[in-house]
């Protein structure tokens, strides 16, 4: 009960001090319950509130998660400028020990065209452990220069892994984004895409990591070197980007050449599509290992089509045990979405041995400004199931805007095997 009180003694002050001060405020709840049919009982229970303040250049947000076992989980995110300097800090705690989980802040400025930037984090290395906390520290600085040909990225780390690639590919705000996120309505905190190597607060070197790209001919040029210091030189890194074959249909999105101080690899990622012809999308990954290419496998075909307000999808996964997206690259177990995408994050993937889908979504406009979506997806285990035609599951979910910053969910799902279930949520926004 003090716990409570207290709680609701901070809000209220909070919000008094955001109302003196002419701040913005945000407030958006989420909650699913659903409910298993055979028995009737209680299948599961989310909620997300979130409640965030605005003041000039200055943004934060507190998100509590609750499900039916009460408040697990609190973050805090908060971010704005500072003279020349962007800040940002998220904050992480575990609400049931309650402890804090991890922190990643990071600065960064931009001088004379060249981009500074720094991270530092905190993780409890010990978490889901079932032990007392242990904490670690590491920290990250970083350099970034793009120029209308050459482009470089430098990272020197510091018990932290290194999180360049992300950068590279993604920048800075998108790390900072997925240290703390909802994939399929499963929480990664933290995320691996960043991350400390040991507990404890020395900031030894770890790692430096650089990165050059220029164009060259009809593809892009990037060159990777990697050092750390558990193993002094790692690798050399050669790679022809977004290499243009002259065809509409098929482009090579990258090869490269992997030097290391005892072995050469080649790899090569094709990027394949007929969508603009046949609406097909097949997907392909290369067979052998080292400097050798065996040949290519097909290991999923997607067909998508949109048509008057409507979108027929239809796919089928031939390698259900995964694969490697290139040789001697990390081994991904792919798996259908409930959406009909591809994708390796466990939340989002739908049971094992659904290979095959059919399913039509469709969206439109509702009154009060917003808009409706409903989707139906027919799964298929083929060979597996002791349905018909191996059918396994059939999955209906509507969405719709029932009145200015309110909308409704509802989902149903029927199975072979009986395990039905029906679901409800709410979505406040404003």
């Amino acid at each position: 009960m003090k716990r409570r009180t207290w709680v609701l003694g901070l809000a209220l002050v909070l919000l008094s001090v955001g109302t003196a001060l002419g701040a913005s405020m945000s407030v958006s709840w989420s909650s699913w319950i659903q409910l298993e049919l055979q028995p009737l009982a209680l299948g599961a229970f989310d909620s997300a509130l979130s409640v965030g303040y605005s003041i000039g250049s200055w943004t934060a947000s507190a998100t509590a998660l609750i499900d039916d076992g009460g408040l697990w989980n609190l973050f805090a995110d908060i971010g704005g400028a500072l003279g020349g300097f962007a800040i940002r800090s998220i904050t992480d705690f575990d609400a049931t020990a309650p402890a804090l989980r991890a922190s990643l802040s990071s600065v960064s400025t931009a001088i004379a065209g060249v981009r500074l930037y720094g991270l530092l984090m905190v993780d409890d290395v010990y978490a889901g452990q079932d032990a007392d906390p242990w904490y670690g520290m590491g920290g990250t600085l970083g350099v970034i220069w793009e120029g209308s040909g050459l482009s470089i990225w430098g990272q020197a780390q510091f018990n932290m892994t290194d999180s360049l690639r992300y950068i590279y590919l993604y920048g800075l705000d998108w790390l900072m984004d997925h240290f703390v996120f909802d994939a399929c309505g499963t929480w990664y905190k933290p995320s691996t895409y960043v991350d400390i190597q040991t507990g404890g607060c020395a900031l030894h070197w770890s790692g430096l990591t650089a990165y050059a790209e220029f164009p060259i001919c009809c593809a892009d040029l990037l060159t990777a070197v990697r050092f750390s210091c558990a193993e002094g030189f790692e690798h050399v890194l050669v790679e022809l980007l977004n290499v243009d074959l002259g065809l509409a249909w098929m482009n090579v999105e990258w090869v490269d050449l992997w030097y290391t101080v005892e072995s050469k690899s080649a790899n090569a990622v094709f990027g394949v599509s007929f969508a603009d012809s046949l609406c097909i999308t097949p997907y392909l990954a290369l067979t052998g290992g080292g400097a050798g290419i065996d040949g290519i496998d097909l290991k999923a075909l997607l067909f998508t089509c949109a048509w008057n307000g409507y979108t027929f999808k239809a796919g089928h996964l031939f390698d259900e045990s995964g694969w490697q997206e290139y040789l001697n690259g990390t081994y991904y177990d792919y798996g259908w979405t409930w959406d009909g995408e591809l994708t390796y994050l466990a939340p989002c993937k739908v049971p094992t041995g659904y290979d095959e889908f059919f399913g039509v979504e469709v969206e439109g406009d509702v009154c009060c400004g917003g808009d409706y979506g409903l989707s139906a997806y027919a799964w298929f285990d083929t060979g597996e199931s002791t349905g018909i035609f191996d059918w396994v599951e059939t999955r209906v979910m509507f969405r719709a805007a029932i009145a200015p910053h309110v909308d409704l969910r509802l989902g149903v799902s029927a199975t072979v095997s009986g395990s039905d279930w029906v679901g409800l949520g709410v979505d406040l926004y404003w």
